[in-house]
């Protein structure tokens, strides 16, 4: 693989990770709390969902870069854990359209609380009934086992830095903490900061015996 491939996924890993920590402490409730937010409520909804489209985009393309950069040192249940959390960021980003497209819709014309509380009823229904709630479930079990396989799996590769997995495996404690408004920013912030982590390491590694990248030898 060139050079260049590996750090082109290191950067989409870092931008993608330092985005999404800075939109875990804009984002807001699913649903405003009061007619006091209602000023702002969906414009920030809206805006903080299309960066978390923009962010999950550039994990994903990084994140491929990652596990090939590994792949010699990874057994075949390492790589279970990319299949863990490809689907969860897939299926994570399927709530972003809602907030994108439905809440300027939803929260249309709101006038009293009445109408608000109507309003967040139907918004927190979408997500809780149907397909959709099966989705979300599966989020849980995705993301608790492949932090779990891509820690281990990382740590024994022994190809990059071992640092990153061990703060990986550290990480699954916080999956367990209840989510309430103040602890929602450690469960988003130690595995985007990991994932920024071997970005940066992808990104600025010097690879000895490197295939070289084709622009350096001549070659198209």
């Amino acid at each position: 693989m060139p050079d260049r491939f590996f750090r082109f996924c290191g950067w989409m890993l870092l931008i993608s990770g330092i985005l999404t920590i800075v939109i875990q402490f804009v984002h807001l409730e699913d649903v405003p709390s009061g007619m006091e937010q209602m000023d702002y409520f969906v414009d920030v909804a809206v805006w903080t969902h299309i960066g978390l489209v923009l962010a999950f985009a550039m994990f994903l393309m990084g994140f491929v870069g990652l596990y090939l950069r590994q792949a010699a040192g990874l057994k075949w249940w390492g790589w279970l854990s990319f299949v863990c959390f490809f689907l969860f960021f897939t299926l994570d980003g399927t709530h972003s359209p809602i907030q994108i497209f439905g809440y300027p819709v939803i929260y249309e014309r709101i006038q009293n609380a009445e109408q608000l509380q109507a309003a967040n009823d139907l918004a927190m229904k979408i997500g809780s009934i149907g397909p959709g709630f099966a989705m979300m479930t599966a989020l849980f079990p995705l993301i608790l086992l492949g932090t779990l396989l891509m820690g281990i799996s990382m740590l024994r590769a022994k190809i990059l830095s071992q640092w990153p997995a061990v703060a990986m495996l550290v990480s699954t404690v916080f999956i367990f903490i209840p989510y309430t408004p103040e602890t929602k920013y450690l469960a988003g912030l130690f595995p985007y900061l990991i994932f920024a982590w071997y970005g940066w390491i992808l990104a600025f590694e010097k690879r000895e015996g490197a295939y070289p990248d084709r622009a350096e030898t001549g070659h198209l």
